[in-house]
């Protein structure tokens, strides 16, 4: 089992590993005893995935279970309302323990409402999606949707530790595999090194999930934002690099009425970002073509027709990072990316339209 300590916030562990078999004797090293309130929070997909290994860990501990609707829609204050009132009715307290087990989505939740029940209980997440494992697991930041803008709501707030097991990558439908991917690709831009390179020589094997593969992906990105939020843990500078092809890609997330999933969006927004950084930093013309061959290897989109521009610029305005201007992650070169560039609407316009729009 590999270990990764995340020193950003309050210090906590992360365990990789290819099945749960371990679970327990992280548990005990963490003094977590069984006689503590365990609460588990998931969704039905994987609750119907898992029932089996979920009922089981129900006889071993006094565990409550709730889950909700799959799925991005439901990452919304009327579900973060009714795990409230789930924990109120089952008598959780100050000493309970919140189990995130699911994707982004359910971590997120999971991590807000433990952060704001009763001013912060302990939680653990079980990372159970590539994207998740890869990206959204570690960095403490948590929250919900509201009015057509993502994670607008939200907080900071590390769990008690993550524990990741590859083996949940292998019950992924093929779409929700390759959605991780699009964050995998992120991470093999903004960090100098052979990662975009071991892609394209191993894409076939990805998308296999071989094990060796899964483990490599998981722990080298992780390992990347390690250093990255250790650094800037609220989001304050160099931490915006974690945002590359997050500006386009979720207003192509929100526009494209889900028909786009987040990895997808990004992969798409990493594009149109690296023909932004052609145009405004001289990026070598090259690196679009490198990065659209390995997109297409590992069946990420390289097209999509933006239908909807008024909403896809309203969810841009309303981008956290942006203010009275278009802020955008550009890259000089990989591994050298430049935060907080400016970008104007018809730059935007002309870059989509040279990139993912071309040929639609």
């Amino acid at each position: 089992m590999k270990e990764l300590e995340i020193l950003s916030g309050k210090p906590y562990k992360v365990y990789i590993d290819n099945d749960l078999d371990k679970l327990s004797k992280v548990l005990e090293e963490h003094k977590i005893k069984h006689k503590a309130r365990f609460y588990l929070l998931t969704d039905d997909k994987v609750y119907e995935l898992y029932k089996d290994k979920i009922e089981k860990f129900k006889d071993i501990f006094k565990v409550e279970i709730y889950y909700f609707n799959n799925g991005e829609k439901s990452k919304n204050y009327n579900t973060v309302k009714d795990i409230y009132s789930f924990l109120i009715e089952k008598n959780a307290n100050r000493n309970s323990i919140l189990i995130a087990l699911g994707g982004g989505v359910v971590g997120d939740l999971g991590g807000f409402v433990a952060s704001t029940y009763m001013r912060g209980i302990k939680y653990i997440n079980i990372p159970t999606t590539l994207l998740s494992q890869v990206d959204s697991c570690i960095g403490g930041k948590v929250g919900y949707n509201f009015n057509g803008v993502k994670n607008i709501i939200g907080n900071f707030y590390n769990p008690e530790f993550v524990y990741i097991s590859t083996n949940f990558l292998k019950t992924l439908d093929k779409k929700q595999f390759v959605d991780g991917l699009g964050e995998v690709i992120k991470y093999s831009l903004i960090k100098e090194g052979t990662m975009i390179s071991y892609l394209r020589e191993n894409s076939k094997g990805i998308l296999e999930r071989e094990n060796d593969k899964m483990l490599y992906l998981v722990k080298n990105c992780l390992k990347i934002k390690k250093d990255i939020i250790e650094e800037d843990y609220k989001d304050l500078g160099i931490r915006n690099i974690l945002n590359f092809g997050h500006t386009v890609g979720h207003g192509l997330e929100i526009t494209s009425n889900g028909d786009l999933s987040h990895g997808e969006a990004v992969a798409l927004g990493s594009l149109v970002a690296l023909k932004l950084s052609e145009d405004i930093l001289a990026l070598d013309k090259g690196i679009y073509k490198e990065v659209e061959e390995v997109l297409n290897k590992l069946n990420l989109p390289t097209k999509h027709k933006v239908d909807n521009y008024k909403l896809f610029m309203y969810s841009i305005n309303h981008d956290k990072k942006n203010d009275e201007d278009l802020n955008f992650v550009l890259l000089n070169k990989i591994g050298d990316p430049k935060i907080r560039t400016k970008v104007s609407k018809e730059q935007l316009y002309s870059a989509l339209n040279n990139s993912i729009n071309k040929g639609e």
